[in-house]
């Protein structure tokens, strides 16, 4: 499995100068506590990492429904192969240097959720097509002037082989993606009139119009997603796929359930993807709450298999401690942290201890709970929003057991960021 190793070395935040020098990787020979790691310290807990997968991929694929990991979320080659060793049918991107950076660390099949207009990239993922003929890469576009651009500097470059296009549908308020059926379809036809792209799906993004269970944002989900099954139907109905089967996309990060709810009756005459980034580790925040797999959901939910553990720097007045991590080691844009537990003491609930704030390298403790912190104490903290997570770390430390009172590091992995 070609992927980056991690080298322990002075400007890896968090690992112990007792390490430098050591080659670590998901199957090092190491086993250190967890107490000698410098903080903030990042962690991944492997085995929740492929329950997870065995989660969401098997519960996928009783509905008829592959899955393509949005592989920016962790820019972690080492876990883009585990999700394609626990089943997962592609890798999903968002740029196309994400898209080269993940044909060299061995990905086979590999989604672009994004219009591909820039020139100097076109040649570069052409050259990379025309080079491996195993290789497998499906692009969006939303217009007819994306489908044109495209196909004119592919020409013009005179790749030998078609790229494959996904007709990107959006809507109203959303993010890319023709805003109508009609227009979705008059993209549809520029794509299978040129000898350089191949029509091969639809694909679109339901995030936009909901982010959580009210029934308004569910209306509002639905809604997009039958309107993406009209589309496909249009367009299996027209024949202009060809003998390819055609691939259906959603995203899936957060309603999966309404993907296979609404799309589901096209399984069998489609490759029905989603493209959820967040499942492999899942969060004790955003995705917690909105997951059908959460917790008291489902008997077996998606558990967070991520964590910032932090020290305990200072308690300057009754009800205020400060913690050693801050914005540029925790995700804040949609949540902050949660306190799970004390290092030593396993998992503990601390009631009314609650991060309120952060700078960049300090985070705000507030409440009654407060006093049962000590300065020292090292607190895990829950976080919400992994896609915001691992960008901040060039590498995580592997433990074996998060919950565990004392839980022990046994490898690490590299990040792209």
């Amino acid at each position: 499995m070609p992927v980056p190793d991690v080298v322990v070395s002075a400007d890896l935040k968090g690992f112990p100068a007792e390490l430098s020098g050591r080659t670590l990787s998901t199957a090092s020979d190491i086993a250190v506590p967890l107490a000698r790691f410098e903080t903030p310290v990042m962690t991944v807990d492997m085995g929740r990492v492929h329950r997870n997968e065995r989660r969401l991929i098997e519960w996928a694929a009783a509905r008829g429904i592959g899955v393509a990991p949005h592989g920016k979320t962790t820019m972690s080659p080492a876990l883009w192969h585990s999700a394609l060793d626990a089943g997962a049918v592609a890798i999903t991107f968002a740029t196309p240097w994400q898209v080269r950076a993940g044909f060299s660390y061995g990905v086979r099949r590999a989604l672009l959720a994004n219009n591909l207009v820039d020139p100097v990239a076109i040649r570069a993922l052409a050259d990379i097509l025309d080079g491996d003929p195993e290789a497998e890469l499906w692009v969006w576009a939303d217009s007819v002037e994306v489908a044109e651009r495209l196909a004119g500097v592919l020409e013009e470059y005179g790749a030998a082989r078609p790229m494959d296009v996904l007709v990107d549908l959006g809507g109203p308020g959303g993010r890319t993606g023709a805003r109508s059926v009609e227009d979705a379809i008059a993209v549809a036809d520029v794509v299978r009139s040129r000898a350089s792209l191949r029509l091969r799906g639809v694909a679109g993004y339901e995030g936009p119009f909901g982010s959580d269970r009210s029934d308004g944002a569910v209306a509002a989900v639905v809604g997009f997603l039958d309107t993406l099954g009209v589309l496909a139907q249009e367009l299996l109905a027209r024949g202009w796929f060809g003998e390819v089967l055609p691939i259906v996309s959603a995203g899936g990060s957060t309603y999966p359930d309404f993907v296979a709810e609404r799309l589901g009756s096209l399984a069998g005459e489609v490759e029905l993807i989603i493209r959820s980034g967040a499942f492999q580790v899942h969060d004790s925040g955003f995705y917690e709450r909105v997951s059908p797999l959460r917790t008291g959901a489902v008997p077996d939910p998606l558990e967070p298999a991520i964590h910032v553990w932090a020290r305990v720097i200072s308690a300057p007045e009754p009800g205020l401690v400060l913690l050693d991590a801050g914005r540029r080691d925790v995700p804040v844009d949609i949540d902050f942290p949660v306190i799970e537990g004390v290092l030593g003491e396993g998992e503990r609930v601390i009631p009314d201890a609650v991060v309120t704030g952060v700078n960049d390298q300090h985070a705000f403790v507030r409440g009654s709970g407060t006093a049962e912190l000590r300065v020292g104490d090292v607190v895990k903290l829950g976080l919400s929003h992994p896609c915001t997570a691992f960008d901040k770390w060039r590498a995580l430390a592997v433990v074996d057991g998060a919950s565990s009172p004392s839980p022990s590091v046994t490898g690490a992995l590299a990040t792209l960021f």
